[in-house]
């Protein structure tokens, strides 16, 4: 991590992604159907007739699932369902992208998700609230090998490419586990971090004195060297190889650390 990943954006905007969101218009005219006399008995008719609204949202169960919250909503997330709560989320994350979370587990009206919040790949809880969320899923997941300096891009489970990558250095390794991408960035970057790049959930807990580039990990772009152990536990790799990432893997691809 060669500086903070708050620190090289610039002027980071909203994530713009209003879509199925947004409030229909009300219908114009001056008459309604509720001026006649039969519109009551019409009207209560019908909202007897209205199938009840879910009041747990239902995650899809093919590939690997995710929750994503509503344009202009927040979600509280906690430590265990019902618990405590540790952070409330909006529609979007610090960096302007939209707050997309990946789902590792489901009890009940509560699911597991991967956020940067707690140590490092443990789960907080969001209730499953359909007024807040809505579910999605991603076709995509990422593997980083770190005893082969290689990254590995599968869709629906089958394997795409691969391409080298440098890692930790051994005083600030590269943390494993279970992780998600939670932004994409292209443009307007500290030199450092070459093209783009992807922040992921995880954080690096073994910081150097006096390091003040922030704990984040992230894929990013890089003019120097390949298949090492020279970073602060960010993974590099070709400026061409991070950017095909981000053309194709967008937040809450799960990504999955390990020796």
């Amino acid at each position: 991590m060669a500086a903070s990943l708050a620190a090289v954006l610039v002027g980071a905007g909203g994530c713009g992604d209003g879509g199925d969101d947004a409030p229909e218009p009300e219908p114009s005219g001056t008459e309604t159907d509720a001026t006649r006399p039969e519109a009551a008995t019409t009207t209560e008719a019908t909202e007897k007739t209205k199938p009840a609204k879910p009041e747990t949202l239902r995650l899809l169960d093919d590939g690997n699932p995710t929750v994503f919250v509503k344009l202009n909503e927040t979600v509280d997330l906690y430590d265990k369902p019902g618990g405590k709560v540790v952070e409330t989320a909006e529609h979007a994350t610090e960096f302007g992208s939209r707050t997309v979370y990946s789902v590792t587990d489901q009890k009940g009206d509560w699911a597991a998700v991967l956020t940067p919040y707690p140590e490092n790949g443990e789960p907080l809880w969001v209730e499953l609230d359909p007024e807040r969320l809505k579910a999605g899923r991603s076709i995509w997941n990422l593997e980083v090998d770190l005893s082969e300096f290689e990254t590995r891009l599968y869709e629906e489970g089958k394997f795409v490419r691969s391409f080298p990558v440098s890692i930790g250095m051994p005083t600030a390794p590269t943390p494993t586990g279970r992780f998600a991408i939670t932004d994409t960035f292209r443009g307007g970057l500290n030199e450092a971090y070459g093209c783009c790049a992807l922040a992921t959930t995880a954080r690096q807990v073994n910081l150097p004195s006096g390091w003040l580039g922030g704990d984040r990990i992230a894929f990013h772009g890089t003019s120097g060297e390949i298949g090492a152990e020279i970073s602060h536990g960010c993974i590099r790799a070709a400026d061409e190889d991070v950017s095909a990432l981000v053309d194709t893997v967008p937040p809450g691809t799960p990504v999955e650390i390990h020796e």
